[in-house]
């Protein structure tokens, strides 16, 4: 899939709890197509280096992120009002496989690493999705506001203290739920309870890995992931050879 540098405007940029910003920009012109997990680059006010943010949600002419503002980059961006005009590289990586024999699937995820996910159950309405998303709060859960509901079959939201659903992790509700394919983004201990989860009931697992990054395609080699292949570790770019991987190969 070719990747194209895409005009982008401003739509909207709503602030939620613990700084995270929801910005829907409209393209100048018809946007590719972007699978689930697949990112753009985008150019930040100021900044020589472009930013990684994951696509939530894209149409033809449309695309929305799910930012948090963690640094001067993502800060100079979050900055920006209706009517700004960017640029952004995009689809970049490679997003979550899905499998065409497999259709119960669940996906799980932590604050921002839920808005790789979404895409997975709203561009394949076939499949019996699962959500199982955690999140500090009532409040920090708002961003996402009912879209996850939309497009899945069930989900379930949890929060660390009880102010919204249930109270705990998302990985306490694995064992509740018998997906064949279960795809994840989010903290490292939730990466490794899911990897042993697969482990145990021979699931198969994907992993979208939130990494820094310098160049965006491959050549920095800032991002490189640690990965378990054919008995050797290697570093694999998450950029360029992810940022999805197979859940079982990552080490974590």
């Amino acid at each position: 899939m070719k990747s194209v540098k895409a005009e982008l405007i401003i739509k909207s940029n709503e602030k939620y709890a613990d700084n995270l910003y929801r910005i829907e920009c409209e393209s100048l012109h018809e946007l590719p197509d972007i699978s689930a997990g697949q990112f753009a680059h985008i150019k930040v006010p100021g900044k020589d280096l472009r930013r990684p943010i994951c696509v939530y949600a894209n149409t033809k002419n449309s695309i929305t992120f799910i930012i948090a503002n963690v640094g001067e980059g993502t800060a100079a961006f979050t900055s920006q009002g209706k009517g700004h005009k960017f640029d952004a590289i995009l689809p970049l990586g490679n997003g979550f496989p899905i499998l065409p024999d497999k259709t119960n699937i669940a996906v799980l995820g932590g604050g921002t690493g839920c808005a790789p996910l979404l895409k997975i159950a709203a561009d394949n309405k076939a499949l019996n999705v699962t959500a199982l998303l955690g999140f500090p709060n009532a409040s920090s859960r708002g961003i996402y506001k009912d879209d996850f509901d939309k497009v899945c079959k069930r989900v379930c939201y949890c929060t660390d203290d009880g102010s919204y659903g249930y109270h705990g992790y998302p990985t306490d509700l694995l064992t509740e739920i018998a997906p064949e394919v279960l795809y994840v983004c989010g903290a490292p201990g939730m990466m490794k309870t899911a990897r042993e989860y697969c482990r145990k009931l021979g699931v198969i697992g994907f992993a979208s890995m939130e990494q820094k990054m310098g160049c965006g395609v491959g050549a920095c080699l800032v991002c490189s992931v640690r990965i378990m292949q054919d008995g050797r570790e290697k570093l694999l770019r998450a950029c360029a050879d992810g940022p999805v991987f197979p859940l079982e190969d990552i080490v974590l």
